[in-house]
């Protein structure tokens, strides 16, 4: 099944700037086709003053997330400045332009490039591209947890290591660890939707031989239907998801983490840093680095050797 051919849900908020992040968050989390930002300065400021719209995408019959979504939107409006949902399904030829407005070609950090298939982008010598089209799963490097989890992987990653990515979503951090040299990449996604986009994007950046991609999960969430992976442990474990997994997760995550290896977690919201620092530093973990950006944070943890 292409997620391409599928009709979509957009969910439209149109916000004051302070609002962005937190409207980003919530769809980026709950949306499968992620989310992005549209600006309205091009309107007069007297008819929009510094506003945005957020709009976020689902899968056209997913009714419960969308109710859950509805739910949080009325909840952030009592604090934010944000306004009604608009709700409208896009058909399959919509749904490319209505990403392609939102997804330039995009550098991150020092090497990586996320290039959508349909922008003319010159690679330069040293340069990294990660290809990928729209209509995929999160994680197109659009939000800043998939950009810090990008950045520390680019700082941590050596050629030969093996690695596995939890919550893979459009599997760009198992692409991006294979293309900077990583042996292989275990993925997973309890979605299994997801796990098939995943495969897709590694054979779009022709890495799939190196990119094994499942529908499972570690122990520790017992809501999830999803298979227990029973891999070996990893020389770096990849976790970007949202804190609350995190944390339910933290006594498997170093049952899969090879001695000395380390883990990036992100998708996790500044106010709840010191919460995952202390799950994950219970289990035995050293945390050696925190990343930063529009109140989201990486932190890069470490198993002893």
């Amino acid at each position: 099944m292409s997620l391409e051919r599928k009709r979509w849900v957009e969910i439209g908020v149109e916000a004051e700037r302070e609002a962005v992040d937190d409207l980003l968050g919530l769809l980026s989390r709950h949306c499968l086709g992620g989310a992005a930002m549209e600006d309205l300065r091009e309107s007069p400021r007297w008819a929009r003053p510094e506003r945005v719209v957020v709009k976020g995408y689902l899968p056209e019959g997913d009714d419960e997330t969308l109710r859950k979504i509805e739910i949080a939107l009325l909840l952030l409006s009592r604090t934010a400045a944000i306004s009604e949902p608009q709700v409208r399904v896009i058909e399959p030829e919509d749904w490319t332009e209505a990403w392609k407005r939102f997804f330039p070609a995009l550098p991150i950090g020092e090497r990586l490039v996320v290039v959508p298939t349909w922008v003319e982008f010159e690679v330069q010598p040293g340069q990294i591209p990660l290809y990928l089209d729209p209509g995929m799963a999160f994680g197109t490097g659009l939000h800043a947890t998939t950009r810090l989890c990008l950045i520390a992987l680019e700082r941590l990653l050596v050629p030969g290591m093996t690695v596995l990515d939890v919550g893979t979503g459009s599997g760009i951090l198992s692409i991006a660890a294979a293309r900077l040299g990583a042996d292989y990449v275990d993925a997973m996604d309890i979605d299994p939707v997801a796990a098939e986009v995943a495969h897709e994007n590694a054979a779009l950046n022709k890495v799939a031989e190196r990119i094994s991609v499942s529908h499972a999960t570690l122990p520790g969430r017992p809501l999830s239907r999803a298979p227990l992976y029973e891999g070996e442990p990893h020389d770096l474990l990849l976790i970007n998801i949202l804190a609350e997994i995190i944390i339910d997760l933290a006594p498997s995550l170093p049952d899969y983490i090879m001695p000395g290896g380390a883990c990036i977690a992100s998708g996790i919201l500044s106010e709840k840093a010191a919460a995952v620092q202390n799950a994950l530093q219970a289990e035995g973990l050293s945390v050696i680095e925190q990343l930063e950006e529009d109140g989201w944070v990486a932190i890069v943890a470490r198993r002893p050797g």
